[in-house]
């Protein structure tokens, strides 16, 4: 139970982003992909837990595709990625 407290108390940050940051974070993502992005970016990013590794590419490895999640649109959100 405590853990659950915790688990609480460590969402409740202030670090933490919004959802309207998250859409803004996906929209983002999605006008880079589509207006910068030439064939791949592998980033890395730090935290708190060390770093962060991420790779965008325009193509994905063989039988991999169904590892990937659609970020943009979302369900409730218009095609439109501006």
């Amino acid at each position: 139970m405590q853990h659950d407290e915790e688990m609480a108390a460590e969402d409740a940050t202030p670090d933490r982003l919004t959802d309207a940051e998250i859409h803004q974070l996906a929209r983002l993502l999605t006008r880079y992909a589509a207006q910068e992005l030439d064939q791949f970016e592998h980033w890395c990013v730090e935290s708190p837990y060390g770093p962060v590794f991420i790779d965008i590419s325009r193509r994905c490895a063989p039988g991999t595709e169904d590892a990937y999640h659609v970020l943009w649109p979302l369900p409730d959100q218009p095609h439109d990625p501006h």
